[in-house]
């Protein structure tokens, strides 16, 4: 009975001195910035924050700090790193268009109770208004069972202006349950994928597989781990959207970001294969298409034939069903219109494609439609 409050005293005083210790680290985090490239222009889209404690002439990485650490010490780490990289972007581009800044944030914190304040709070105190300039990347790892609260959450952080990563994609098994149900803009490739592909070529598929995934469900890819020139390379023959690594640039201070870009040269963005990974991932390609052309169901004489909605199986299914002058069988129309643009106009090919998918899906979810199917019992 004697002892009880002397373990209550202890622990106010560990309590005191981890708060103390958090208040000192939190003015010795530094953000430092880590590019993230456009493969198929060369263009710096982003810059990734990533944290270091500094602790007398050295730097240290998160592994070195992070474990182990309370809620309240993350709370305040994010709100640091939040802080910084707010302020860097605000001060090489301000309030307009031009480059992101992505955060790393643990999912029990994005769901804890104030988090959404939090948020705001560090915007007014920069007097910045995001308009997706600010990236959350959520830990894939740590993603939360209850998905209708998380998304009910990233629906109010997008709210604010901010977008959403989901990084580590690879890492944990929910990956495809969260990019399915969750409100994410971004996804990102765990780096032990990319790292690994010069002694593992036939990685690549993933990758590959993985940027047709995205790109058919809205999303931007970006493949972390781009440590060599030759992995860029092979990503960018592939056809990868974003490529984040040592093979484009070590994470730098804020202040040095200015003079790394002006002394960054343009490059040309080559088409073909400069490397023979790259020659590797461009053999996949073709041998991709040649597989799809193979066997897709839609039979058509493509030149020639492309712009007659009738030509193709989908057109003699719609002919069956007399939908051709619907709203339906106009956006099939208007895509074949465009087919054959999908190399000289591809804003306008995504357009029709777009369009007529959506009608499709509109048709699929109508109650009263003609098309609408029915389980089979078994």
């Amino acid at each position: 009975m004697t002892k009880q409050p002397v373990l209550a005293r202890k622990h106010r005083t560990v309590a005191s001195r981890k708060t103390c210790a958090l208040r000192q680290m939190g003015t010795h985090v530094r953000a430092v910035f880590q590019p993230i490239e456009d493969l198929c222009t060369g263009e710096v889209v982003g810059y990734e924050a990533l944290a270091r404690l500094k602790r007398g002439d050295q730097l240290l990485s998160p592994a070195d700090f992070l474990s182990g650490l309370a809620q309240d010490a993350l709370v305040e780490l994010f709100r640091t790193m939040l802080g910084q990289a707010v302020s860097m972007r605000k001060s090489l581009a301000g309030d307009g268009p031009g480059f992101y800044v992505s955060v790393n944030v643990e999912v029990p914190l994005v769901l804890s109770d104030g988090f959404v304040d939090l948020l705001r709070d560090v915007l007014d105190q920069n007097d910045f208004v995001p308009n997706g300039a600010v990236v959350l990347e959520l830990l894939e790892g740590h993603v939360a069972p209850d998905l209708a609260q998380m998304s009910e959450r990233l629906h109010a952080i997008r709210a604010l202006g901010i977008r959403v990563a989901l990084d580590d994609i690879g890492s944990a098994y929910s990956s495809l349950i969260n990019l399915r149900d969750l409100p994410v803009d971004i996804m990102k490739l765990d780096q032990s994928f990319a790292r690994g592909l010069a002694g593992c070529p036939r990685d690549l598929h993933f990758v590959f597989s993985l940027q047709g995934l995205a790109r058919s469900i809205g999303k931007r890819l970006v493949v972390e781990g781009v440590e060599t020139l030759e992995i860029r390379d092979a990503l960018r023959v592939l056809g990868v959207d974003l490529a984040q690594g040592y093979g484009i640039a070590r994470p730098m201070p804020a202040e040095a970001v200015p003079g790394w870009l002006s002394a960054r040269s343009p490059e040309k963005v080559e088409q073909g294969p400069c490397t023979l990974l790259g020659a590797y991932a461009g053999h996949l390609r073709v041998v991709e298409a040649c597989r799809t052309l193979m066997g897709q169901p839609l039979p058509m004489a493509w030149k020639d034939a492309a712009k007659d909605p009738h030509a193709c199986s989908i057109g003699a299914f719609f002919d069956r069903q007399g939908v051709h002058d619907t709203t339906l069988g106009q956006a099939h129309k208007r895509f074949h219109e465009v087919m054959t643009l999908y190399d000289v106009e591809p804003k306008r090919w995504q357009t029709g494609a777009d369009e007529f998918r959506r009608e499709l899906e509109q048709a699929l979810a109508d109650p009263g439609s003609r098309f609408r199917c029915e389980a089979v019992a078994v």
